[in-house]
């Protein structure tokens, strides 16, 4: 198909002829239903106001009614008697009071209900207000009320602990009780657990006495007539210690609960007050064996028990002041019926041990291992509670710790130097202080002899690597017409060696050097017949034998 350049044009032109010939009939469209919906929504709300209409006329049209029958009722003849116009009147209340559009009719329709309501409001509130109790009857016998059934079962619990007491006799009660849910009356004692125990055992036919209990943890230890004399001398045995301990001790306390309980008690329970505060305070003394720990001296002992060095030592005469570890030492303790509890605050040192670290070190030939670094303990300061029971150490608390000094750890330097000379054969056994200055080489002439050789020559091929035998500084690193190009590292312990006949330095006067780091090569400089190192020690300016120094294939 073949388009004209006006086509675009002519497409537009249709668009616009549909659109003036569509409008007028879609606007059309849209007025019909605007007011078709208007007319229903119109419709509607007639409908509504007319069923509102009707509910509001039915009751004015009952209203007229029953003003209509009034109206009638007042015109009718009354025949001029009393009778006629009461029972008009009569009438005329029953339509305004009883009639369906009358006072009572709605009132009774709304005020009923409300006051159903009220009622049962009100029996419900007074019902969960209303206190109650429990009524105890013992064998036929009222004895008290108690607030809940927890508490019978407590009470019988108190009295059968309280019957078992005795080993000469052993009480067995069945009681026979009934428990009732009453209303409070509001003055009615009301009895705990104790009080109703102590009724419960006068309906026995026992003999009993009202005393008080002395409980250690819960435990009966003995009934007295008055617990003030028990009170007293348990609080003077405490007080005894704590002075006998002096400062040192802060806070002294038994270890034990002890507990008073005036009630109702067997009679042949009752105990002597002397006989129960001697049971209370008695003290077991006896000699033990203790094991010494680390660092331990005869001191930290007597410290650790509450006792003197003096007393340590005449129980362990051969003990020196310095306890090894592990050493069983006799110590003397003290039991108290009443466990006595006191704490002090002290000072302590404990060290803190160093680490050991492993590096890698040219230093070292490969195979061996050196101390670089010496390890050193840290150090902490530590201010402690210490709990004592019965004069021996129980338990420690820190309160506080104070780094003294930090641990220097230990560096252990592992050998990887792999220098050596060429042959297995070559073996000089100094005492290794330098390293073999040469990757490769063999000795090819030594110290001394009719030259007056000083120092020993390796020969190795030419451009081989030449070692710093141990770490310095250089003092030269320059030409000289018997030594060609050589260097001399002082080693900054009147040691120094040198380092001939080197075809290329590298390395400068001044600079610090590594044991065994490349310094030079080995060259045929100066006056030399061939590639070779001359190699020197210097003491204090002196020539020594390099071979005193070197330690190769020795084992």
């Amino acid at each position: 198909m073949q388009f004209s350049p006006l086509s675009p044009l002519a497409f537009l032109g249709q668009c616009g002829e549909s659109v003036f010939r569509w409008s007028p009939r879609a606007l059309h469209t849209l007025w019909k239903a605007a007011v078709r919906f208007l007319h229903d929504f119109a419709h509607g709300c007639m409908r509504v106001l007319r069923l509102i209409g009707r509910m509001l006329r039915q009751p004015i049209l009952l209203h007229s009614e029953a003003a209509e029958e009034i109206r009638r009722e007042w015109k009718r003849p009354k025949n001029g008697s009393v009778t006629g116009w009461i029972a008009s009147v009569l009438r005329m209340l029953g339509t305004v009071l009883l009639s369906e559009t009358g006072v009572l009719y709605p009132l009774a329709r709304f005020a009923v209900p409300a006051a159903c309501c009220g009622i049962l409001f009100a029996v419900v509130s007074h019902t969960i207000n209303q206190s109650y109790d429990i009524a105890v009857t013992l064998n036929g016998e009222p004895i008290g009320k108690i607030a809940e059934e927890q508490d019978y079962i407590r009470a019988e619990e108190i009295v059968r602990k309280r019957l078992s007491y005795t080993a000469e006799a052993s009480y067995e009660i069945n009681f026979a009780r009934s428990l009732r849910l009453e209303t409070y009356d509001g003055y009615s004692p009301i009895l705990n657990a104790g009080e109703l125990a102590d009724k419960m055992l006068r309906s026995q036919n026992i003999a009993l006495i009202d005393g008080c209990g002395v409980y250690v943890n819960g435990e009966f230890a003995g009934a007295v007539r008055d617990q003030h004399p028990v009170e007293e001398a348990l609080t003077q045995n405490l007080s005894r210690y704590a002075n006998a301990l002096g400062k040192a001790a802060e806070d002294v306390w038994y270890a034990d609960e002890i507990t008073y309980e005036r009630g109702t008690y067997l009679a042949e329970n009752l105990t002597d007050t002397s006989e129960l505060i001697r049971k209370l305070t008695a003290v077991t003394r006896k000699n033990r064996t203790y094991t010494a720990g680390a660092s331990e001296t005869i001191y930290s002992v007597a410290d650790r028990f509450t006792t003197t060095p003096e007393t340590i030592r005449a129980l362990n005469p051969e003990l020196e002041d310095l306890i090894p570890v592990a050493m069983r030492v006799t110590v003397p303790v003290e039991t108290h019926y009443l466990p006595i509890l006191y704490t002090k605050t002290a000072v302590t040192y404990t060290a803190i041990p160093y680490d050991s670290e492993t590096v890698d070190t040219a230093e070292l030939p490969v195979g061996t291992s050196k101390v670089l670094r010496r390890g050193e303990n840290g150090e902490k300061q530590n201010t402690v509670r210490i709990t004592y029971t019965d004069g021996a150490e129980t338990g420690r608390t820190a309160l506080k710790t104070t780094l003294l000094s930090p641990p220097v750890d230990e560096v252990i330097g592992k050998g990887t130097y792999a220098a050596k000379p060429y042959s297995t054969d070559t073996v000089i056994d100094g005492d290794g202080r330098y390293l073999w200055p040469v990757d490769g080489g063999r000795i090819t002439d030594v110290f001394g002899g009719t030259r007056n050789h000083r120092g020993i020559d390796i020969g190795a091929a030419e451009g081989s690597y030449i070692f710093a035998g141990a770490a310095g500084v250089v003092r030269y690193a320059g030409w000289n017409d018997s030594y060609g190009n050589f260097v001399i590292v002082d080693h900054q312990d009147g040691y120094e060696t040198l380092y001939a006949h080197s075809c290329a330095l590298l390395v400068e006067t001044g600079q610090q050097v590594q044991s065994g780091q490349v310094i030079a090569l080995v060259g045929t400089t100066g006056h030399s017949t061939g590639p070779h190192l001359h190699f020197e020690v210097r003491i204090n300016g002196v020539n020594y034998n390099p071979m005193l120094f070197l330690h190769v294939n020795a084992g």
